[in-house]
């Protein structure tokens, strides 16, 4: 969806509160399209301007939605784990690799796991850096580290 040009100008609290509105005023499972904006803004901008704050904002609409089978959210919380995951500059923090670990034993077997595959990846082709595959390990449970091991 290309971006209009009087957008182009909006703040961002502006846009936060607009997509937050039009969340609440969504059905269950459906997401607006501002809040899908919102969950791909913040995962692009965490990666380079990490703020607590917005970070638990971003997880707690993204679990929130994704108990109403709407995707988008967790979805882009994934692909924001795997670029931290992905970082060789920092080993992954405590809080990331135990809130990413959680995802993806909450995620559905029965269906795409997304989390898991990008978990797996990150697993088997030595992305991780050793301190970080060390983080994610400990907070393995038997079941899951077969499975990433397959």
């Amino acid at each position: 969806m290309p971006i209009e040009n009087d957008n182009t100008a909006e703040s961002y609290v502006a846009f936060r509160e607009r997509a937050l509105r039009h969340r609440e005023q969504s059905s269950a499972g459906d997401v607006h399209e501002d809040m899908k904006q919102l969950y791909e803004f913040w995962s692009h901008f965490l990666c380079r301007n990490f703020n607590p704050k917005m970070y638990n904002e971003f997880r707690k609409y993204a679990l929130e939605d994704a108990e109403q089978s709407a995707r988008t959210g967790t979805n882009e919380l994934i692909k924001y784990y795997d670029v931290v995951l992905q970082s060789r500059k920092k080993t992954i923090h405590d809080t990331f690799a135990k809130h990413y670990v959680e995802l993806v034993k909450n995620e559905d077997r029965a269906t795409q796991r997304p989390g898991f595959t990008n978990l797996r990846a990150a697993w088997r082709n030595g992305s991780l850096d050793l301190k970080s595959r060390k983080k994610i390990d400990n907070l393995l449970d038997a079941k899951l580290k077969e499975e990433l091991e397959r």
